[in-house]
């Protein structure tokens, strides 16, 4: 990227693609790490779980190419006042794609850290409710990405006015998907903590496990949350410039919530790392 095209973009879209790309090198180390740990030191074969988070990892590299495209290519995170009517019709297009890719990458988390939750607590009250958990994040994910595909119809009448079509309300509506999601993983966040189970009694690998689920949600959750709010000023007349935050929020929430479902690995590091420096001790 040339200088001066750094030296025009606004504070917004110079932090989504410094902040971007720094979160994209982040959580490709902690899948690495958490690759490493499950192939070299437990030996065993990848979960299920594991699967899901690659495939979340995979679809929010998709989500950074697409916001780093619209950022430099479209004009995204720009001011209106220097955006073409051209490049507006780009922004429009955009925001479908970034809340079709949010939506998917966020459901392969939340079903990441339902699995893991499953495992951790088999059987009992909280797999079930992870079972149910799971399905209705399947059905809120299809429900948006269906969401982004039909709200208008022809779909081009999304951001081409001049196309005769129908569009109902699309800020309400990722709007309205936002809250169910933030009801999911307040859910999510919540199963672990029933009355009915003693954190005392866990062994320090649970205990470490069900941290680093609860850090990955509430993550989620405060992403989330800004989001709405972000979402909600998407209809004022500066829609490129808000969009530009709007990307930086998605970009950070997905990779962060990557990172933050790979930390689990990091109870098995440290038993590893205890069980050396014993070794080294006794030596």
């Amino acid at each position: 990227m040339k200088l001066p095209m750094l030296r025009s973009m606004s504070n917004v879209a110079l932090a989504t693609i410094v902040c971007t790309y720094i979160f994209t090198f982040l959580a490709a180390l902690s899948l690495a790490l958490h690759g490493f740990v499950r192939l070299h030191l437990l030996r065993t074969r990848f979960k299920l779980e594991d699967f899901l988070t690659f495939i979340a990892f995979m679809i929010s590299l998709a989500l950074v190419g697409q916001i780093t495209w619209a950022v430099i290519d479209e004009g995204q995170g720009q001011h209106m006042s220097t955006v073409t009517r051209d490049q507006f019709e780009l922004i429009a297009k955009s925001l479908l794609a970034s809340e079709a890719l949010w939506a998917l990458v966020n459901t392969f988390i939340r079903l990441t850290a339902l699995f893991l939750l499953r495992d951790i607590f088999a059987p009992s009250r909280v797999a079930y409710g992870s079972m149910i958990l799971i399905a209705v994040s399947i059905i809120h994910g299809s429900a948006a990405l269906l969401t982004s595909v039909l709200i208008c119809r022809p779909i081009r009448a999304s951001w081409d006015d001049q196309v005769q079509g129908t569009c109902g309300d699309q800020i309400a509506a990722f709007v309205s998907l936002e809250v169910i999601g933030l009801l999911i993983d307040i859910a999510i966040l919540a199963l672990p903590l029933q009355p009915t189970l003693s954190i005392n009694q866990m062994t320090l690998k649970r205990k470490l496990s069900v941290l680093f689920i609860l850090s990955a949600g509430a993550v989620v959750i405060i992403i989330t949350g800004l989001r709405i709010a972000a979402l909600h000023r998407i209809n004022t007349s500066d829609f490129s410039y808000d969009q530009g935050y709007l990307g930086l929020l998605s970009t950070l929430g997905a990779l962060l919530g990557i990172m933050t479902c790979c930390t689990v690995s990091v109870t098995h590091l440290i038993r590893h790392l205890r069980g050396k420096s014993k070794e080294s001790l006794e030596i």
